[in-house]
């Protein structure tokens, strides 16, 4: 394949991957909505809809909305997955079709999302190398610090935590005789920022992106980092 045609292609799956990820933030604002509209509302409509059934009935019209965003919502998750960790083995490829070192390949860098454990490091490391290397640094400077990556991880990191946070007290309530009680507003708003978290870090990584593909497509980075 030649460098022209594997830029192209990274130019495409850079559109694809932003367009999936808009999709994603605004259906996750959606969602956020929604959930709060059901956590907050519902006593509300029961209590002042008394024998009206008129209630009841946009209660039951907004789980249905809600139910129809979180499966939009999922499909979203699993396209935008695909089309990132495609954008990422193309980006990293791109860089060794060149031969320029690189400390992680395109291979291993997409293998290490799905590793327990080595999915909390290898994934920022490789990241910030494809940044840098992709912006013409030396390989002493490879793995120097870049602010938006910094940013992207920080914020997929803290939105991971607080989810898994949520998911062992379900698992608590559910296996065992422990209760963990938390009220509902906090409920909502732990979910609520974990979600606006990854909003954020599909935001981010968009930025990150089209730095990244703009910088491989550039002069410079052919002068540069392909010497």
């Amino acid at each position: 394949m030649s460098a022209a045609n594997s830029l192209e292609r990274l130019a495409f799956r850079a559109k694809a991957m932003k367009v999936i990820g808009w999709s994603f933030i605004v259906l996750t604002l959606i969602q956020v909505g929604l959930n709060g509209y059901v956590a907050f509302r519902t006593q509300e409509i029961v209590v002042t809809a008394g024998g009206d059934q008129g209630g009841f009935s946009q209660l039951w019209t907004t789980a249905v909305a809600l139910v129809a965003v979180t499966l939009l919502w999922l499909l979203a998750v699993l396209a935008l997955m695909i089309a990132a960790l495609m954008w990422i083995h193309r980006a990293h490829a791109n860089i060794v079709e060149q031969g320029v070192p690189m400390d992680h390949s395109p291979g291993w860098t997409v293998t290490s999302y799905f590793i327990p454990f080595i999915n909390l490091v290898v994934p920022f490391r490789a990241m910030r190398e494809l940044h840098n290397r992709s912006h013409g640094e030396i390989p002493e400077h490879a793995h120097s610090s870049v602010d938006d990556v910094g940013a992207w991880w920080t914020a997929y990191m803290v939105a991971f935590f607080i989810q898994l946070g949520l998911l062992f007290k379900l698992l608590v309530n559910e296996l065992t005789n422990l209760i963990l009680y938390t009220p509902q507003w906090m409920e909502f708003a732990m979910n609520s920022f974990s979600s606006l978290l990854f909003a954020a870090a599909v935001l981010l990584l968009m930025k990150l992106v089209s730095a990244i593909t703009e910088a491989q497509r550039g002069s410079a980075h052919v002068g540069a980092a392909f010497e």
